[in-house]
């Protein structure tokens, strides 16, 4: 794997986590999916409770995580580095954490907030 799209995705994460830091009140994952054809997300699935989504969006969180994962899947898809269509963006206490997943792991259908 291409060590400058490692750096690149430690550098977006460490900034996410330096720059809100209300994600240390928050719990849950988003599931993401870009088309094959797409360099943005096409479908996402917010695994938080209610009033969490709601702060994430008030805040203008949730804008600059989906800015971010855009930016990281283009440029996945631009170095031609698979997985890039499918992921999960993880956050614990203020941790987080991104896995790319392979094609058709995501299963957005089946998650309760879709």
């Amino acid at each position: 794997m291409d060590n400058k799209i490692l750096e690149l995705e430690k550098q977006c994460l460490d900034a996410v986590q330096y720059n809100f830091p209300l994600l240390k009140q928050c719990n849950g994952e988003l599931v993401f999916i870009a088309e094959a054809d797409s360099e943005q997300l096409t479908a996402t699935a917010w695994q938080f409770d209610p009033q969490t989504q709601a702060l994430l969006k008030q805040s203008g969180v949730k804008n600059a995580l989906l800015e971010m994962l855009d930016t990281l899947v283009a440029e996945r898809k631009h170095q031609r580095i698979k997985p890039n269509r499918e992921g999960r963006l993880i956050i614990q206490n203020g941790n987080v954490e991104l896995q790319w997943l392979q094609l058709g792991e995501a299963g957005l259908a089946t998650y309760k907030y879709a």
